[in-house]
Order: C-alpha cells, then sequence, then structure tokens
C-alpha cells in the first residue's frame, strides 16, 4: 500500500502491523516497541515531506529579525541543535576550550539509533585532543575484531573474488550511548547546559549574535536562546542544510535499517557469526528493484551475544527506487535468514536505522554550504563525508580536532562571516572521487541485475593484488593519488569494460567531473606540505 502523500506524525499499532507485519512481529521484544516504530517513522516522514517539495524548503534562517513577542532566557557563545555527533564537538568546545555551551536534541540528548564501529587509530584522536582518557575510552568499547572483510556476491559474475580481508579497518565495536554519556558528563562540569526534547524551530541572524527559537517536543513551549554561534547537527534532514542549499542539500542517499540483536548462531560458516571477525560490506545476490542490497555485520559484546547486522543500499535522491525504511526493514526481516542464521533465542535489543547522506561535487570548487552568517553545519547536516563506507561517525572523530580548532579561531577572532565558518567542514578533494566510485555500487535502470556486483568485484579483484595498505587506505578514504591510480589500472586490466561502465553511471558531465576531481586531488595532495588525513569511513556502525 503506498505512503500518504502528506504523512501524520504518527501511526497507532494497528496500523503498523497492517502496513509492517514483519517489522511489528520482529520489534515484539522491545518494552518500548510502538515508540520505536514512530521514531523510524518520523524520519521517514521527516525524508517524505523533504522530499514533497524539495524546490521550496521551509524558511527558517531569517536575517535582521527577531520573534516580537519572545525574549532570550539564556545567552552562551555556541548553541548545537543535535545530540549526537554535536554532543561530542560541543564537549570538545566547553570542556578544552572554556567555551559556555547549549545543546539540545529533539529526543534525548546522547541516545543515538546507531551504533558505531571504528579503528584504535582513529579513535586515539579523542586521547589526543584531550577530551577523553584511554581508560574511559576503554568502558565504551564492546568488542575487537581481529580481521575483516568485503564480499561481493558473484553466482552471476564472470569475476570470482575471494574475500578481501583488511585489518585495522572499522576493527573497534562503541557502544555509542556509551561514549555520548562521557561526553555529556565532561560537558556538564563545565557549567554549560544540556536540554532534552526541545526542538529546532528557527534562527534569527543579527548583526552581533543568533537567536535560536526551539519549541518543546512533548509540550510545545516556545523558548528563545542566544549565542554567538549556531551550529546545526540535525542530520540528513536538516531544514537549515536544505534551505543553505535551495532544497538541493544532498544528491545521493543510503537508507540503512538493522538491528542489535542476540541469538545468531555462532561459528566459522558462511551464515554463522564468528565475534572475532567484522563484516564490512557483504552482497548476497544482485541488484533488484532499482536496489543493490548489501550487508554489514558487527559483532558487539561477545558475552551479551550481541551482534549488529545492517541492510543498506546506495542511491541518487531522483531515482525510482522505495527509500521508505519501514519497507527496507520488511526486506531485512524477510532477507535476514538468507545472510545469518538464527536460533530459537534471536531476539532484537535495539533496531539501528537512517538515511545516510552523499554529495557529489560538480564543479572546481566545494558547492555546498555549509554555512551562513553565525551558522555552521558539522557531520551528516553537512553531508561532505564519502559514502563508500557511509557513516559520519568516522569522519566526525578523525576530524574533530581540526573543526573543533577551528571554531576556536572563529570564536577568537569574531569572525561568523560565510566565508570563516565555511572552513569548519570534514571536505577534502579526494572525497569526491571516492563518492564517483561508490556511484558504481547503484544499479542502473538498464544495466544487468548482475553489474553492480560484477564491478565492485573487479575492484576488489585489483586490491587482493595489490599491497593491504591501499585496501586500508581506500576504506578509511585517506587514499593517495598514486594509490587510487594504481587501483584504476589495474582494475581495469581485469575488467576491461569498467570504463564504459563509468559513462553509463556517471553520464558525460559526471564522468568529466569525476576525471576534473581526480585531477584536483593529486594537486592538492602535491601541494599539501602535511600528511594526508583521513576525512571519512564507517558507517552506522
Amino acid at each position: 500500500m503506498p505512503l500518504p502523500s502528506l504523512p501524520p506524525k504518527t501511526l497507532n499499532l494497528a496500523e503498523f502491523r497492517r502496513q509492517f507485519p514483519l517489522t511489528v512481529e520482529n520489534f515484539a521484544s522491545l518494552p518500548n516497541r510502538e515508540a520505536w516504530l514512530n521514531r523510524v517513522w518520523e524520519i521517514e516522514r521527516r525524508w517524505q515531506m523533504a522530499r514533497e517539495n524539495p524546490q521550496k524548503p521551509e524558511e527558517v534562517i531569517l536575517f535582521d529579525s527577531a520573534p516580537k513577542d519572545l525574549a532570550a532566557e539564556a545567552e552562551f557563545e555556541i548553541i548545537y541543535a543535535g545530540g549526537t555527533l554535536g554532543l561530542l564537538h560541543a564537549a570538545v568546545m566547553a570542556a578544552k576550550y572554556n567555551r559556555r555551551v547549549l545543546i539540545f536534541d529533539a529526543h534525548t540528548v546522547g541516545v543515538t539509533h546507531r551504533d558505531w564501529n571504528i579503528s584504535d587509530e582513529e579513535l586515539g584522536e579523542f586521547i589526543r585532543l584531550g577530551l577523553f582518557t584511554r581508560e574511559e575510552i576503554e568502558t565504551a568499547v564492546a568488542n575487537r575484531y581481529k580481521t575483516g572483510f568485503v564480499k561481493f556476491y558473484d553466482a552471476n559474475s564472470p569475476i570470482k573474488t575471494p574475500p578481501l580481508f583488511m585489518d585495522n579497518v572499522l576493527d573497534v565495536a562503541i557502544e555509542a550511548d556509551k561514549l555520548l554519556a562521557l561526553a555529556a558528563g565532561k560537558l556538564k562540569k563545565t557549567g554549560s547546559k544540556i536540554v532534552s526534547h526541545l526542538r529546532f524551530v528557527r534562527a534569527y541572524v543579527r548583526q552581533d549574535k543568533v537567536l535560536v527559537e526551539c519549541e518543546g517536543a512533548n509540550d510545545g513551549e516556545r523558548r528563545l536562546f542566544a549565542a554567538k554561534l549556531f551550529v546545526d547537527a540535525t542530520g540528513t534532514n536538516s531544514k537549515v542544510s536544505r534551505q543553505l542549499n535551495a532544497g538541493k542539500s544532498i544528491t545521493h542517499i543510503c537508507p540503512t535499517v538493522g538491528t542489535l540483536a542476540t541469538g545468531f548462531k555462532r561459528g566459522g560458516g558462511e551464515k554463522e557469526v564468528d565475534f572475532s571477525v567484522g563484516e564490512i560490506l557483504v552482497s548476497t545476490e544482485d541488484a533488484a528493484d532499482n536496489r543493490q542490497l548489501i550487508w554489514e555485520g558487527f559483532p558487539g559484546n561477545p558475552r551479551k551475544d550481541e551482534y549488529t547486522t545492517y541492510l543498506f543500499f546506495y542511491d541518487s535522491i531522483e531515482s525510482k527506487a522505495d527509500k521508505s525504511l519501514l519497507r527496507l526493514f520488511e526486506d531485512y526481516f524477510e532477507k535476514l535468514p538468507g545472510y545469518k542464521q538464527k536460533n530459537a533465542a534471536w531476539r532484537v535489543v535495539k533496531p539501528v536505522f537512517g538515511y545516510i547522506p552523499s554529495v557529489h561535487q560538480h564543479g572546481w570548487k566545494n558547492v555546498k554550504k555549509t554555512a551562513t552568517s553565525r551558522i555552521t553545519l558539522i557531520g551528516d547536516a553537512a553531508g561532505l563525508s564519502s559514502p563508500l563506507t557511509f557513516c559520519g561517525f568516522g569522519s566526525h572523530v578523525r576530524n574533530l580536532r581540526k573543526l573543533t580548532a577551528r571554531t576556536e579561531k572563529v570564536l577568537r577572532e569574531n569572525s561568523f562571516d560565510e566565508k570563516s565558518l565555511s572552513g569548519i567542514n570534514a571536505y577534502e578533494p579526494r572525497v569526491a572521487q571516492m563518492a564517483s566510485l561508490a556511484e558504481f555500487m547503484r544499479p542502473t535502470e538498464t544495466g544487468k541485475p548482475s553489474v553492480v556486483n560484477e564491478t565492485m568485484n573487479a575492484v576488489m579483484s585489483a586490491l587482493q593484488s595489490l599491497d593491504a595498505s591501499i585496501a586500508r587506505e581506500m576504506f578509511q578514504d585517506r587514499i593517495s593519488f598514486e594509490s587510487f591510480k594504481k587501483i584504476l589500472m589495474t582494475t581495469a586490466q581485469i575488467h576491461p569494460a569498467v570504463f564504459k561502465k563509468m559513462f553509463a553511471h556517471l553520464g558525460a558531465k559526471g564522468a568529466f567531473w569525476w576525471i576534473a576531481n581526480i585531477a584536483k586531488s593529486a594537486l592538492h595532495e602535491k601541494n599539501s606540505k602535511i600528511p594526508l588525513t583521513s576525512e571519512t569511513t564507517g558507517r552506522l556502525s
């Protein structure tokens, strides 16, 4: 049944059961099942409404004005909307730079509907920043793996490729809420403020400050706060991002669903779970319904028997593919036995879900706007991370020192113009080339169902023949131009039609800008006097 064009704010359990029976059945172990279902529905509803009128974004930034009937109840140096990735940024600004901040969220600050994976090297950024000690971080580590792998389905592909194993890539499982609780504790000790169940309404940009209007998520009470700077970390569906970019805040999207669950069959078999091995990207079938479905499997706490699985697909926002999260959950529960075996005690501990954004840059400069006067975007709201392994967490952590140092600089210099604030983002030229590589993971309407797996098997085969460090660079998106060139050349030798497929996927204009962005990345690397730093990785996990 098609979803209504103007979806209601909530659905009752009977309506959920009628439209999404497998999801309701499998969420039965959750004590707050209906609340979780409506949380998924809320995110999906916001996505639908944004897509209905992409050229008419809601006006949430107003200049040189203020609400006439509402006075600011408190003033801060920075106000953050969004209590997950925004909380990590806010904690650094409060604890390291002694800035007085306010952070609020429409739900509970520091509680997320995702879990995260990263590497120890990247996790060390928190220690280098001085935000957490090693001992504190360890309290949030659920598991460490010996290795991880990527494996694309090859039953209908002429290229048969064994699993590509990689060490030190997404091999540390983090309990996201525990890490965020640590950050919240650091922030509270500074005298800064955390407010949950408060929803962003609009921002009024004045010459000397920004006024941020909010409303209670439960009671609708209007509140107003003032600050020198407003940071939007509300995620993919950011209204600020849509307004700044005339409704075109992202070009590609990755609908993602999954569960943290117990009761998978343990062992070394293909459909069994091994708590010492991460499954970074795995496909089990060819494309259908304009989607190439891909799995991820990340072991959590082995003592608790917790294992996280995701199902997702990479897509253009303009494609015909159904991007409903709840319908993808139905597919997830139907197809899960084909990926991993469950035993009789299998149950969902927590659902994980979201829309992961991506931007393909078609221009000489970073064309996406991530700031205006006294307002800047971070995390998925900015949407400038690489889509290859699809997660803002890795990008945010690897760039946290740079992002917070630049934020401190604009505060210290009192430089809140658009140009100064636009530098507070995680974008690098090589993200554009990796975004176009990820485009091969999206089927075309006229392509064979096997084409995505076939192309990706060629790339994985090329990586098998190259030094292991190149695969690690690629999946942590810190790849050098020389390494990227080796991948392209080796892939072309194994799979001569790859460049023909590139033009089919990207079109002549898209292919031109991919080549242009590769050249720009090479020039950037040549001129850089400091080592390349990681920019993005990871996904929800």
